[in-house]
C-alpha cells in the first residue's frame, strides 16, 4: 500500500485550510493570539544507555490499577502506580513526601517477601494534561479548555517552553529520587497529553477543542517539537525504561479529523534512535479482533522495530475476548501486557499460561 509521508500530509492540511479560508470561514481558522514559536531545548548529547546498564524491562502481566489481589500475585507480578502531577508537586519545588510512588515501593517490597514471588516491577504512569497543577497550567498564557466525549477539563500550554521547563523539572526530580530504586522499572512520558497518558491524541473529535488549542497558540510544528522534546528527556533517567504510548497522530485542524500514522512511525524510530533499548514501544488500546486501518499499520511497525514492547488492553467492555487479546500480544512481540479492570474473571491458571507465553525482552 502506498502511504503518504508526513510532509505530504502537511501539504494536504495546508490545502484544506486554504480551501476553507477561500470559502469565507477564515475567522474560525485564525488564532486570536499569535502562535508560539517554540525554541527547541538544547539537544541532549551522548549515546543511548546500553541495555546492560538498564534495569530489566517489565515482563509478564501487569495490573494497571495498583498491586494485584493476593490470589493473583505471582501470576500478575507487576503493577502500575498512577500519579497525578498536581498531587506530587502541587507547588513548584520539591516532590511531596510519602507520595503514591513511595507507597507503591513499600507495597512491592512487601510482595517480594512472599516465598516464590517473582521480583515485582512497578511502572510509573505520570499524568499531566488535565491533571497538571494549577501553577503549571498558568504558564505560557494560561489554561486551555478541552473535551473528549463526556470528559471536560483544562490543560496547560504544553507546547510552550515555559510549560516544558516545568515538566522537565518534575521529571528530573523523579529521576533523581527513583532512578536507582530497583522496583521502579519504567516511567511513561506524558508532557504533551490531554486526558490520557497518550501524547499523540489531540481529542479532535470534539469540535471546540482544536479551535481552543489554536486560539491559545498551538501549531503542528510546536506540537511536534513538544513530542520530540518529551522523548529527549528520557535520557535524564539512566537505569529506568521509558515507555511511550503510541497512537496514529491526530492533526489539529478545525472542522477536520485527520490522522498521520507516518508521523507516529517517525516518532517510534526517533525514540529508539535517541534512547535505544531504554525506549519501550507501547499502545494502550489493544483488543481482539485488533483494530484495522492505521492501527494495523502502527502495530506492524511496533513489531518490526522489536523489543522492548508493552501493551495495555482496552477496557473489558471494549476488549472483545481477553484471552485472544493476550494471545495476539504474544504474536506482536510484547513482553508485558497491562490487564483491564475485571481481569480476575479469568482463572489464575489461565492467566498463568498466558503470562508464560509472553517473550522475555532480550534488551
Amino acid at each position: 500500500m502506498d502511504r503518504m509521508g508526513a510532509a505530504g500530509r502537511l501539504l494536504v492540511v495546508a490545502a484544506l485550510v486554504t480551501l476553507v479560508t477561500a470559502c469565507g470561514d477564515s475567522h474560525a481558522l485564525q488564532p486570536t493570539v499569535a502562535p508560539a514559536t517554540p525554541t527547541p531545548f538544547p539537544t541532549i548529547s551522548g549515546s543511548p544507555t546500553p541495555a546492560s546498564d538498564l534495569k530489566p524491562a517489565i515482563h509478564g502481566l501487569v495490573d494497571r490499577d495498583g498491586p494485584p489481589s493476593a490470589a493473583y500475585q505471582g501470576v500478575v507480578n507487576n503493577f502500575v502506580v498512577n500519579v497525578h502531577w498536581s498531587d506530587i508537586q502541587p507547588q513548584p519545588g520539591p516532590l511531596v513526601g510519602n507520595n503514591a510512588i513511595d507507597q507503591a515501593i513499600t507495597e512491592a517490597r512487601q510482595m517480594n517477601t512472599v516465598a516464590g514471588q517473582p521480583p515485582v516491577g512497578i511502572k510509573i504512569r505520570l499524568y499531566t494534561g488535565v491533571y497538571a497543577p494549577s501553577w503549571a497550567k498558568a504558564l505560557g498564557g494560561g489554561p486551555v479548555a478541552v473535551a473528549a466525549g463526556s470528559l471536560t477539563g483544562t490543560v496547560g500550554r504544553f507546547w510552550t517552553n515555559a510549560f516544558g521547563s516545568a515538566y522537565a523539572d518534575v521529571w528530573t526530580r523523579l529521576a533523581q529520587k527513583y532512578d536507582s530504586v530497583p522496583e521502579i522499572r519504567e516511567i511513561t512520558v506524558s508532557r504533551c497529553m490531554t486526558f490520557y497518558a497518550e501524547t499523540l491524541i489531540r481529542d479532535t473529535s470534539d469540535p471546540t477543542t482544536g479551535q481552543n488549542l489554536i486560539n491559545a497558540g498551538f501549531s503542528l510544528d510546536a506540537d511536534r517539537t513538544c513530542i520530540t522534546q518529551e522523548i529527549d528527556l528520557g535520557s535524564v533517567w539512566h537505569k529506568t525504561r521509558i515507555g511511550m504510548a503510541f497512537n496514529p497522530y491526530e492533526d489539529v485542524v478545525p472542522g477536520l479529523h485527520l490522522t498521520d500514522e507516518a508521523f507516529t512511525e517517525q516518532m517510534m524510530q526517533y525514540c529508539r534512535t535517541k534512547l535505544g533499548p531504554q525506549c519501550v514501544l507501547e499502545n494502550n488500546s489493544i483488543r481482539f479482533p485488533p483494530q484495522a486501518g492505521m492501527y494495523a499499520l502502527m502495530y506492524a511497525a511496533i513489531t518490526r522495530l522489536g523489543a522492548p514492547i508493552s501493551f495495555q488492553t482496552a477496557t473489558l467492555s471494549r476488549i472483545g475476548d481477553l484471552t485472544e487479546t493476550l494471545n495476539w500480544a504474544v504474536t506482536a512481540g510484547a513482553s508485558a501486557v497491562e490487564l483491564p479492570a475485571g481481569y480476575t474473571a479469568l482463572p489464575v491458571s489461565t492467566l498463568g499460561g498466558l503470562a508464560a507465553a509472553l517473550p522475555v525482552s532480550a534488551t
